[in-house]
């Protein structure tokens, strides 16, 4: 399970990330790490939907990074997600989420 982004000194890292990626309705902010860890953070405005929805989408980003092979680089990730977001099925998410992170590897 990845790590969560809590502190502010944390969330500021975000300001100048490594690198960005965007795929569809998902952004992604990346900051390296020296540690071996992965740590997320998401953004999911009320546009998108209910806090079931929200909340919903949330988990499932929480598991794919959890599941994913290969593993993401080390470091911190902010995923933003965009009002399209809600309307993605249970298999266009990881396909967004891989081609994001994809896009970040190739930087």
């Amino acid at each position: 399970m990845p790590d969560r982004v809590r502190t502010r000194r944390q969330f500021a890292l975000f300001a100048t990330p490594t690198a960005r990626a965007r795929s569809g309705p998902l952004s992604i902010r990346f900051v390296a790490g020296s540690d071996p860890g992965v740590a997320a953070a998401f953004a999911i405005g009320r546009p998108v939907g209910p806090a079931v929805v929200r909340n919903r989408i949330r988990r499932r980003l929480r598991a794919l990074l959890d599941g994913m092979e290969p593993r993401p680089l080390p470091g911190k990730y902010l995923i933003k997600c965009g009002v399209g977001a809600a309307e993605l099925t249970y298999h266009q998410l990881p396909d967004h989420l891989r081609r994001a992170l994809g896009e970040l590897r190739a930087r």
